[in-house]
């Protein structure tokens, strides 16, 4: 997995943003539907409030929807390049603060001063090194009474599949994925898992009220986790397991197609 030296580079230099995101929501039909279908019921019971923390807005596909639900939207991002494109994007938007940071923190951001903290879509790439000290941080500025909605790996829950299959030869590798015995990767931190995310975030206060792991482009590994943060202990429930979440996404586009 890449370091934050790695993933400043790819999203600053490399990557194509000439879709500006939206390329991602494709299996949902398009950002509209992936807010109004996935997102939105996954946060809105935590909306609207005074303040939001967005980490990693990329292009600003989720600020958009976002900047709508509270007084003050404070956007962070390592890139320049995704720094700079949000603050043309949101230029007429006066409650919206884009900054870039350096890819673990919020140094610029006061203690207990936000009331939701929100990621989608970015988390999945970094490691736990990284995810630990935003963990952290999450603590520090996130009030008595926010929550924080995360969108992280859990592939590391697959780590002996993932040794399995660099023990293969390739064509056995090739054909172990094609039968959906190995998880596809979608470059997701081997390092971090939903389990992971829940014990880790004690050490600092917080604790998971919600987990929910979902197959992400993968029909049978849950490769993906979202998670909801808070600093009162919440539903000691086991993590909901959504083996359908791809088959609900096929289906919200094809009824969009036929409308």
């Amino acid at each position: 997995m890449a370091t934050i030296e790695e993933n400043k580079r790819l999203w600053e230099t490399t990557y194509d943003w000439s879709e500006a995101g939206d390329e991602w929501s494709a299996p949902w039909g398009g950002t509209q539907n992936l807010w109004d279908y996935v997102v939105y019921p996954r946060v809105g019971a935590y909306l609207p409030v005074r303040t939001v923390l967005e980490i990693a807005p990329g292009f600003g596909r989720w600020t958009e929807y976002l900047k709508q639900y509270c007084e003050r939207l404070v956007a962070v991002d390592l890139s320049s390049k995704c720094v700079d494109h949000c603050r043309q994007r949101f230029a007429n938007s006066p409650h919206v603060q884009i900054l870039q940071n350096d890819g673990r923190s919020f140094p610029f951001t006061e203690n207990s001063s936000i009331d939701f903290v929100f990621s989608f879509d970015s988390l999945v790439h970094v490691e736990s090194e990284v995810l630990q000290i935003y963990l952290q941080e999450i603590a520090r500025v996130l009030k008595p009474s926010g929550a924080a909605f995360l969108h992280h790996s859990n592939i590391g829950n697959y780590k002996v599949l993932l040794e399995i299959g660099r023990r293969l030869p390739g064509f056995a590798r090739r054909a172990a994925s094609k039968a959906h015995f190995l998880p596809i990767e979608h470059w997701r931190s081997e390092s971090v898992s939903g389990a992971w995310v829940a014990s880790t975030s004690q050490k600092y206060g917080l604790y998971a009220e919600q987990q929910e792991l979902v197959n992400w482009i993968n029909p049978r590994h849950l490769i993906d986790c979202f998670t909801v943060l808070k600093h009162a202990p919440g539903r000691s429930e086991h993590a909901l397991r959504n083996y359908h979440f791809m088959e609900e996404a096929e289906k919200i586009r094809l009824d969009h197609v036929r409308l």
